[in-house]
């Protein structure tokens, strides 16, 4: 990467359909319709490419008019059963452009998600929060730590990319957590266990946490969650009550906010 280069984007998402499945969703152009979108501001895919058969495929697409980015999706084995898909984007011309497409490719990722699932835990969760408070200030009350553990919960963390640690809730015990990206001020993403006591490479379900923040024109911010990676019921209908009622009412009181998910 050059001096100045804009950093490319880059995302892992843990799909339940087999290969054959996933590598469909990815190449047929009805397909990729269905989960990238239609319309004036949807991305317009040219070039496709196919690097490897049933593995990775490349093109360019550039989105409302703009210059073309360069999109690689590469599929890999799951462990425990289904799919890895591998997202990298990058070509951006400006941070802006990159900010914007950070936004679609949650928004995008988690219908592709919701497109391939059999079962609804493995559409994984999604909620939007429409908040008053500016990027920055929402910035803050999810990648600082102080900020974090007031409504999150503390640990042993350092939000740092790649870093490990463990989340510690008297009561309930401590569950590995690893952060997969920090790209202030518009994205964060962390992988966690359901089951305490076990480590990352241990564990039978391990969740994919993503925020990503997008400015509105009022100055406020709409905060975007997609969580997967569920393996059953269980854990999928646990967090659905607890980010809808207990964690994300404390962010909303942080930020001296009411409200609930969009």
């Amino acid at each position: 990467m050059t001096h100045g280069a804009v950093p490319a984007i880059e995302r892992t998402v843990d799909l339940a359909a087999d290969a054959g499945r996933a590598w469909s969703a990815i190449t047929d152009p009805v397909e990729l319709a269905g989960w990238l979108g239609t319309g004036s501001m949807a991305p317009m895919v040219e070039g496709l490419a196919v690097l490897e058969p049933g593995r990775r495929v490349r093109w360019a697409w550039a989105v409302g008019g703009g210059p073309a980015s360069r999109v690689e999706l590469a599929l890999t084995g799951r462990p425990g059963g289904g799919t890895r898909l591998l997202v990298r984007e990058s070509g951006f011309g400006t941070a802006e452009e990159r900010a914007e497409r950070s936004v679609g490719w949650t928004r995008q990722l988690g219908e592709l998600l919701a497109r391939l699932a059999v079962q609804p835990w493995e559409a994984g969760l999604r909620r939007t929060w429409h908040l008053r408070a500016d990027p920055a200030r929402v910035w803050a009350a999810i990648g600082e730590p102080s900020q974090l553990a007031a409504w999150w919960g503390g640990g042993e963390v350092r939000i740092v990319p790649g870093a490990s640690g463990w989340w510690d809730w008297p009561g309930l015990g401590r569950y590995a957590v690893t952060f997969d990206a920090v790209e202030p001020p518009d994205h964060l993403a962390w992988r966690w266990t359901t089951e305490p006591g076990v480590t990352i490479d241990e564990a039978p379900e391990v969740l994919r946490t993503w925020f990503t923040l997008a400015p509105r024109p009022d100055g406020g911010t709409d905060l975007l969650l997609l969580e997967h990676g569920f393996r059953g019921p269980t854990a999928y209908r646990e967090n659905a009550g607890g980010w809808d009622g207990d964690v994300v009412p404390g962010l909303l009181d942080l930020l001296g906010e009411g409200g609930g998910p969009g």
